[in-house]
C-alpha cells in the first residue's frame, strides 16, 4: 500500500518526464505518445519507479471517462449525421468481424483455445485515435500557420474547404468511440461464457459457438449498447436543463465534467455500457447545452479544461504503459510477437475493407446517405493504419479473471500490440501523413 505522499510524488515525477518527452518530441519528429512510451520503457528497463501496479479500474473509473468525453464534446451533429453510415456499419460489423476473425486465427494457428481466443480477439479490437487526430491537427497548423477550424469560423470559404477535415476527423473520431463501446460489450459478453465448459478446438464447435453467442446473449448486447445510449441521452439532455440555473462559467465547466462520471456510475449500477453512455452524453452536451444553456465564457474556456485534462491523464497514461512493459520477455517470444503484431492489423484491414464497399454501395444507392464521406483508397488507409491501440485493451487485459486459464498469457499479448502500435504504427503513420498526404489532409 502507497501513502498519499508516494502517490503525489510519484505523480509528479511522472508529469515531469512527460514534460521532458514533450520537449524532446519538437527536436526528435516523433508523436508525443511514442516519445512517452518509449521513454517509460527506459524508465521500467532501469527500474527508476518500483511497480506502478496500474489497475483495471484506474484505467476504466479514473483514466477513460476523461478520454472518452473529450472526443465525445469535440464530435459536431452536421458531419456525424452525415457520416452516420460509415460510422455505425464500421463501429459494429466491422469491429465484430475484426475480433472473431482475430479469434479463430489465434486460435487456430497457436492452438489457443477458441473461448480465450475471442476474448483476446475483442481485446485488441478497439482503436483509440486521440493522438492521431492531435496529430493530423498539427500538420494541418504547421502548413497553414493557423490554428485547425473551430466553430467560430462561421461561413465562409475556409470553413467549406476544411469540410473534408472535419468529416475525416469524425469518421476516424466517430468510428474509434463507438468501437470502444462495442468492443467493450463484445468483451464481457465472451468473458461470461469463457467460464463455462472446457476449451473449444474442432471447426464444427467454432461454428456451434458463435451461433451460441448469437443466440443467448444478443439481447445481453442490446441492452449494454442500446441501453448505454440510450441512458446517455438522457443524462446529456438532463445535465443541459441543469446548466440554465448556473450562474457563472466555473459551475458549468464543473457541471459539464462531472456529467462523464455521472455517466459512468449510472451506466455501473443499470449494467449498461458506459462507454455508449458518456459518448452520448457528451454528444447531446455538446450539441445541445453548449449551443443554448451555457454562457459564451464557458465556450471558450471548456475546451482547453478538457483538453488540459486529456493531456495530463494521457501523459501518465502513456508513461505507466511504457514502465509496465516487460520489453525482455517480448523479445524472448520474438516470433509470436510477431505474428500477434501482424494479425492485429490484417484483422482491423478485413474490417474495414470488407464492409467499405457495402457501405459505399449503400451510400449511392439511397439519397439519405450520399452527403457522408466515400470510404475510397485513402479514408481506408487512414482508418487501417490510424487505428492506434491505447489505454482500454490493457484495462481490458488486467481486468480478467485470476482464474481464468492462460491469463497471463493473453496479457503479455496484448501488451505486444499496444507498445507496437503505440510506437511503430503511430511514428510510422506520422511519416506516412507526412510525406504521402500532404494535400489531402
Amino acid at each position: 500500500m502507497y501513502d498519499g505522499r508516494h502517490i503525489i510524488i510519484t505523480a509528479i515525477l511522472l508529469l515531469s518526464i512527460a514534460s521532458a518527452g514533450g520537449i524532446l518530441t519538437r527536436y526528435l519528429k516523433i508523436p508525443y505518445a511514442s516519445m512517452l512510451v518509449i521513454i517509460g520503457l527506459f524508465v521500467g528497463i532501469f527500474r527508476i519507479f518500483p511497480s506502478l501496479n496500474i489497475t483495471p479500474y484506474l484505467i476504466y473509473y479514473v483514466f477513460l471517462p476523461v478520454i472518452i468525453f473529450e472526443g465525445a464534446v469535440g464530435i459536431k451533429m452536421r458531419p456525424l449525421i452525415s457520416n452516420i453510415l460509415p460510422i455505425g456499419a464500421l463501429s459494429l460489423f466491422g469491429t465484430i468481424i475484426s475480433a472473431i476473425f482475430t479469434g479463430a486465427v489465434f486460435h487456430f494457428v497457436l492452438n489457443f483455445p477458441l473461448k480465450q481466443s475471442l476474448i483476446f480477439g475483442a481485446i485488441i479490437t478497439p482503436t483509440d485515435p486521440i493522438s492521431i487526430l492531435a496529430l493530423l491537427k498539427n500538420r494541418i497548423t504547421k502548413r497553414s500557420g493557423v490554428p485547425p477550424k473551430t466553430e467560430k469560423n462561421g461561413p465562409g470559404n475556409k470553413a467549406e474547404n476544411a469540410d473534408g477535415k472535419e468529416d475525416i476527423e469524425t469518421l476516424l473520431t466517430g468510428e474509434s468511440l463507438f468501437n470502444d463501446g462495442i468492443s467493450l460489450v463484445l468483451f464481457e459478453v465472451f468473458l461470461g461464457l469463457n467460464l463455462h465448459g472446457e476449451a473449444l478446438n474442432p471447426i464444427y464447435n467454432m461454428f456451434y459457438y458463435v451461433l451460441g453467442i448469437i443466440k443467448v446473449s444478443a439481447v445481453q448486447f442490446l441492452y449494454e449498447s442500446i441501453g448505454g445510449s440510450i441512458l446517455g441521452i438522457v443524462l446529456g439532455y438532463s445535465v443541459s436543463l441543469v446548466l440554465s440555473l448556473a450562474t457563472d462559467f466555473l459551475t458549468e465547466i464543473m457541471i459539464s465534467l462531472l456529467l462523464a462520471y455521472a455517466s459512468l456510475i449510472a451506466a455501473y449500477y443499470l449494467h449498461m455500457s458506459f462507454i455508449m453512455a458518456i459518448i452520448f452524453s457528451g454528444i447531446v452536451l455538446a450539441n445541445y447545452g453548449f449551443k443554448k444553456k451555457v454562457s459564451e465564457r464557458t465556450l471558450e474556456v471548456f475546451p482547453v479544461v478538457i483538453e488540459y485534462l486529456t493531456f495530463i491523464v494521457n501523459s501518465i497514461l502513456f508513461l505507466i504503459i511504457g514502465i509496465e512493459i516487460n520489453l525482455f520477455k517480448i523479445l524472448d517470444i520474438w516470433v509470436i510477437s510477431l505474428f500477434i503484431v501482424a494479425l492485429s492489423i490484417f484483422s482491423r484491414f478485413i474490417g474495414v475493407y470488407l464492409i467499405s464497399p457495402i457501405v459505399n454501395i449503400v451510400k449511392n444507392r439511397f439519397k439519405i446517405f450520399s452527403d457522408g464521406l466515400t470510404l475510397n483508397k485513402q479514408y481506408k488507409r487512414f482508418l487501417v493504419f490510424g487505428g492506434l491501440k491505447g489505454a482500454l485493451p490493457i484495462a481490458m487485459a488486467l481486468s480478467l479473471p485470476l482464474s481464468l486459464p492462460l491469463r497471463n498469457e493473453i496479457i503479455t499479448y496484448v501488451f505486444i500490440t499496444v507498445l507496437f502500435s503505440l510506437t511503430i504504427q503511430a511514428i510510422s503513420f506520422d511519416f506516412f501523413v507526412k510525406k504521402g498526404y500532404k494535400n489531402s489532409i
